[in-house]
């Protein structure tokens, strides 16, 4: 079983380099596609790739962001795949907390597709006072950063097919398959310090002024003060008991059973190949 990721970057010079060191214990191959980088992040991937042979630095175009720029990697190396493996959404800010491997390969053949429950970090007041004090700034971030929100999931993992097709216009490859109820504990940690957060707050906005949508909501902000959240409004992961995933609070991610029974009968018959 081999795992696939597709990372769409942009801009992510101070975590690129901790992301990909940890994502290629895991992953057998990593194909990082930039949306046009202006800060070095570019430099640093082809960099370590020359080190972690994991990494394949396949493009540096810059073009209007959305998820479906993901599928043009999947038809570009779709055919290193084998049934069985795993292809997974990326991103350069997360860090799972179950080991993916080991995740995915307990999962039940006759599912095919597995959610991520997103424990969303921010940057809190008691972060700013560390940061701006210097304690914090050669930490990893995930050793500095403690506080988070479990208020999100997503789609993150799809097992592979011969027959699998992503078309074009799609966030997502049609017919994936059955969802398996379990999701994946995921870390993301959206906002790491100030100078961060505003770059991400313009690349964002630039990206909802050329049609993305993805954004729009949490990235309206002007300034990086504005994202700065009090540490006693989260939970905190160094606390007993962290890290616990409360569906009732999330998105349904599985179908209805009609639809899952649906699902059933058309993959198991090969309708849906």
């Amino acid at each position: 079983m081999n795992i696939f990721g597709i990372c769409l970057i942009k801009n992510e010079k101070d975590i690129i380099e901790e992301m990909l060191r940890y994502t290629a214990t895991w992953c057998e191959l990593i194909i990082v596609d930039d949306n046009g980088s202006e800060d070095g992040t570019w430099e640093t991937v082809q960099r370590l790739a020359k080190e972690i042979p994991q990494i394949l630095p396949w493009r540096q175009k810059r073009q209007p962001y959305n998820d479906k720029l993901r599928g043009q990697a999947f038809r570009e190396f779709r055919h290193l795949a084998a049934p069985g493996d795993w292809w997974t959404k990326l991103d350069s800010d997360e860090r799972y907390i179950d080991d993916p491997k080991e995740f995915l390969a307990k999962v039940p053949q006759r599912h095919h597709v597995v959610w991520a429950a997103q424990f969303q970090y921010h940057f809190t007041d008691e972060d700013l006072a560390a940061w701006e004090a210097g304690a914090t700034r050669h930490q990893a971030v995930y050793q500095r950063l403690h506080h988070y929100r479990l208020d999100y999931a997503e789609t993150r993992f799809f097992r592979h097919r011969p027959g699998l097709v992503w078309p074009a216009e799609a966030s997502w490859p049609r017919h994936m398959g059955v969802v398996h109820p379990r999701m994946i504990r995921n870390r993301h940690f959206q906002y790491r310090n100030p100078e961060q957060i505003q770059k991400r707050l313009e690349t964002r906005q630039l990206a909802m002024r050329e049609g993305c949508g993805t954004f729009q909501g949490y990235c309206d902000e002007k300034s990086w003060k504005e994202k700065v959240v009090p540490a006693t409004a989260l939970e905190d992961d160094r606390k007993p008991g962290a890290w616990k995933i409360d569906y009732s609070k999330l998105p349904r991610h599985l179908e209805k059973p009609w639809q899952r029974l649906v699902k059933h009968i058309m993959h198991g018959t090969g309708v849906w190949a």
